[in-house]
């Protein structure tokens, strides 16, 4: 069994490495080998070993036999797939937190998410990004399903390194911030139905920013450009 010092320290690492896979500072396909992640966040390859272990089980990195462990690669289908299940699951969580969390919250959540950024400056995305996470998944926490609310939290996470690599290309934080407002309005005031309509909605205009951010730059999916400025930053090490 381990020791409290010892879990808090495999939990400390596991979490700091899924965030820099969900936030794209460890891109889809970078390679992760034991010696640079230990160098990295200056640990033993112990803690790194049973991080990576459960990012694996959790589709964060893959193992590659005789090679190690890469990042989760990402395709089209999975941007796709991650957009169809956040329309199934998202709106009824939102439908069902309607009246259960106040106006002044959600204001202050969106708040975060209209803070302007330069596409060039990766805290200051990583930034705006996880705040609009939270802010979804505050009203899905609100919803009084654990299970539902698990989904919907889970499926952001994912949701964000797609964001991530499409928010590459442009400042988002207008436009975000501004289709907050008629979901903020449905759900404050418990119309369930407006609610499931503005979630639903918000959702499909980021999906069509997304395709639409791909198709104008493919290598934002395909990693080519990530992977060579990952690889940049090792040699530099």
């Amino acid at each position: 069994m381990q020791d409290t010092a010892e879990g808090h320290l495999n939990d400390h690492l596991y979490e700091a490495l899924k965030l820099a896979i969900i936030s794209c500072e460890l891109p889809p396909g970078a390679e992760l080998s034991e010696g640079y992640l230990a160098a990295r966040y200056e640990v033993g390859k112990a803690p790194v070993r049973h991080a990576l272990s459960r990012l694996g089980q959790d589709g964060w990195v893959k193992s590659i036999p005789r090679s190690g462990h890469i990042v989760a690669p990402m395709t089209m289908e999975d941007v796709f797939d991650i957009f169809a299940m956040r329309e199934i699951v998202e709106p009824e969580s939102a439908a069902r937190a309607a009246g259960k969390i106040s106006e002044s919250k959600l204001n202050r959540l969106n708040k975060a998410c209209a803070i302007r950024y330069r596409v060039t400056d990766m805290l200051a995305k990583r930034r705006f990004l996880l705040a609009n996470r939270d802010f979804h998944v505050a009203i899905a926490r609100a919803c009084g399903s654990p299970r539902l609310a698990r989904t919907v939290e889970r499926l952001h996470d994912e949701s964000l390194r797609v964001l991530y690599l499409s928010a590459s290309e442009r400042e988002l934080s207008d436009d975000w911030s501004r289709g907050h407002g008629p979901m903020i309005e449905a759900i404050s005031s418990g119309n369930r139905d407006e609610a499931y309509r503005t979630t639903l909605d918000g959702i499909k205009r980021s999906r069509d920013a997304v395709i639409a951010a791909f198709a104008a730059a493919p290598e934002l999916i395909t990693g080519r450009r990530t992977r060579r400025a990952m690889a940049r930053m090792s040699a530099a090490r």
